[in-house]
This record gives structure tokens, sequence and C-alpha cells, in this order.
């Protein structure tokens, strides 16, 4: 498998050559056998630019439970500095945002809440008054939005809350249920991707249909949602006579272009290879399009894990995630070229002998490529790697 691998570099190598990465770097201060750091949030938006300065959050439990931690690093700065806690108790899925020169906004579920701190500076206010879980976030010019899944009753639902910043000190400008009427099913994992005309786009995996379909709804103002959509163009229906439809789950969303949204999820419509990374693009006019399936041929018969989409105002978009093709888990990325997603690349310092997955990636003002991934060793534990990538 590995000859073959090399084949494929090869072969793809004037495609690869575009991009120039960085040296692999440390973002975890502290490893060890027994602590096992986590990139997993809603929307797997765990690394963010803001001016020249990238932050990367996780959970890990070096302190015996686990804690939230965000770590940044400055482009004159050669390594990453040392990492901050974000919550006080047990903290999971943090997410961040930018919110330029240097500045940065994290969220994170702690005692069964959702929290937001600014930073550097804020202080972590509370943005839910009921038990919540998977926060995620979005940030456009002057907007900023969150969006958990919140108990209803029986089940959570979504919902959407515009934040408000003055100085360093957040708020809950408003916050609505994308849909009023309590949930039927489970509703959960949100994606956010706001534009800068104040509107945003949400998406989230929901059990209505008594099989999990990733679903998407818009809001002009975050105010008022329209009806919700399935973002699978698959019908649901039993397989074999088994279930009541095949699965997809955790949905990504990134504004894209001008005006574009681009959505990515793990769907199993292929169910007897499992997960396979699945696509579609809203142009502008609300309506996302035909699914597309994103890894190329050599992808085929073998499970995709956690993906994600990204995208920048120039009209680049990638989709990275991992998959053992080779073996072992690396990770790959894959652009849309304006017809279709192109050949699969693995990320150089994120593939090769050992164990490389759950990646999380944003792209800069700059074009530039920041991706951050989980390196697992057996014996030194599980660090946490981040290399940067420029078009050539």
């Amino acid at each position: 498998m590995r000859a073959a691998a090399l084949l494929l570099a090869l072969l793809a190598w004037p495609a690869q050559a575009a991009w120039e990465w960085s040296a692999p770097l440390a973002v975890n201060s502290v490893q060890g056998a027994a602590i096992f750091p986590h990139l997993e949030s809603a929307n797997r938006r765990g690394v963010a630019v803001s001016g020249d300065t990238v932050a990367v959050v996780w959970e890990d439990n070096r302190d015996g439970s686990p804690h939230c931690y965000l770590a940044t690093k400055p482009a004159a700065a050669a390594a990453f500095q040392p990492e901050i806690r974000l919550s006080q108790g047990d903290c999971y899925e943090p997410v961040v945002a930018a919110l330029g020169d240097g500045r940065f906004v994290a969220a994170w579920e702690e005692a069964g809440r959702a929290h937001a701190r600014v930073l550097p500076g804020g202080a972590a206010l509370k943005l839910s008054d009921t038990e919540a879980a998977q926060v995620t976030l979005a940030v456009a010019g002057e907007r900023m939005y969150a969006a958990w899944a919140e108990q209803a009753g029986r089940f959570r639902r979504i919902v959407v809350a515009r934040l408000a910043l003055e100085g360093d000190a957040l708020s809950v400008k408003t916050r609505r249920p994308v849909e009023a009427k309590k949930p039927a099913d489970e509703q959960g994992w949100p994606a956010l991707a706001a534009k800068k005309d104040g509107s945003v786009t949400v998406a989230w995996e929901d059990r209505r249909d008594r099989h999990t379909v990733p679903m998407v709804s818009y809001s002009r103002d975050g105010r008022r949602f329209a009806r919700p959509a399935r973002l699978t163009d698959q019908a649901s229906g039993s397989m074999d006579g088994l279930g009541a439809g095949t699965g997809a789950m955790r949905p990504t969303l990134a504004a894209w272009g001008e005006k574009g949204i681009a959505a990515a999820w793990l769907d199993k419509r292929d169910f007897l290879s499992g997960y396979d990374v699945y696509a579609a693009l809203d142009g502008g006019t609300r309506r996302f399009g035909k699914n597309i399936r994103v890894q190329d041929s050599f992808g085929d018969n073998m499970v995709q894990w956690h993906a994600t989409v990204v995208g920048d105002a120039g009209g680049r978009l990638l989709a990275l995630w991992d998959d053992p093709r080779d073996g072992t888990p690396d990770v790959w990325l894959s652009e849309w070229d304006g017809k279709a997603f192109g050949d699969d690349l693995a990320v150089p310092a994120a593939s090769g002998p050992g164990a490389q997955s759950d990646p999380v990636a944003t792209l800069d003002a700059a074009g530039s490529l920041h991706v951050v991934w989980l390196d697992r060793d057996e014996a030194a534990g599980t660090g946490i790697r981040y290399a940067r990538a420029v078009w050539r």
C-alpha cells in the first residue's frame, strides 16, 4: 500500500507542488500516554487566524478531568505560546473564531451550558439559560453568531443567538430557536456560516425522519428562519429492509466567495463501505444544489472521518478529512475547481507512518491554509500538530 501511495503522490506532483507547506509545529505543551486531547467540535472550528496570529482550541484531561485550552502563535514567533485554560469546570467541544487585530472569540460547553469569551482580556459569558451542548460560532464583519443544541422537553433543538461586543464584553442580543415548536426527535451538532450582510445559514443533524439527516435553514437577520430543508438528496427509506434510511452526520458550513455557502458532511448512502465525504454548494440563492461526492476513487471502500469544509472570500474552497487508505489514518484534502473536487492530496506532515487524524482548518485573508490535526504515538501520547501552506 505504501508503494501505491508513493506512485499516486508522484502522479499528483504537479498539483501537490502548488501548496508549499511549513514544517509542523507542536501546539499542546503537555503530552503523555494517559492524556487524550480532542479536536471534536460542532462545525469543526478549532483553528482561526486573526491579523497575524493563529489560535487553536482543544479539550484534554491533563488535570484528571476534561478542560478546554487555547494556544496562540504570532507569525513572528517560532513556536506556539503556552496555552491558557478557558474553563473552570468540566469542558467539552471548544470552538474559536477570529475578530480581527489579533483578537478571538471562543465558545465551549461547561456545566451543561454554552459559554463564550473574547480573548485576550474578556470574561466568560453564559450563553444559554437551559441545558445546552455542541456550541459553535460564526463571525462576518460586525456580525457574530453562536448556535447550540438546547434541551426543549424530551429532545434538543437548535438555537441561534446574535452576539454583541463592546470592548472585551460579550452579550446576547437575540436568541431564537430555528423552529419554534418543540422537536419531535433529537437535533444536534449545529454548523454556522455568516455573511457580512447579516445573514446566517445554520445546518444540523436531525432525526425527525427516524434516521440522521443533515438539515439546513437560512435567516436574513438571525431572528426569523426559513423552513428547514434537507441537505442530502438521498431519500429516506429502508435499505435491503433495514432501518428508516441511510445515515448522514456532522454537517460543516463555510462562507465561500462573495455570496456562497458550502456544506460538507459524512454520508453513509454507500452503506457497505461506511461513511463518505459529500458536499453541496449554495452560490447565493440560499438553496443548495445537488450532492457531490468529495473523495476520489482511491478512497472507495474506505471509511472517511472528520470531514470539514473551508472557504474564503476569493472563492477558494477545500474539504479535508482523514481515512486509512494507506494502512493508517492520514489527513487528506481536495480542492474545488469550479466543476468538481480534484484529486485527493495527503497533507505532507499529517500522513505516513503512525496515525494522523481529526483535521481542523481555516484559510486566512491572504489565502494561506492553516491545518491542525492529532498525531498519535503509542509511547509519547497524542500531540496536536499545526502546519501552514502557501499557494505557489
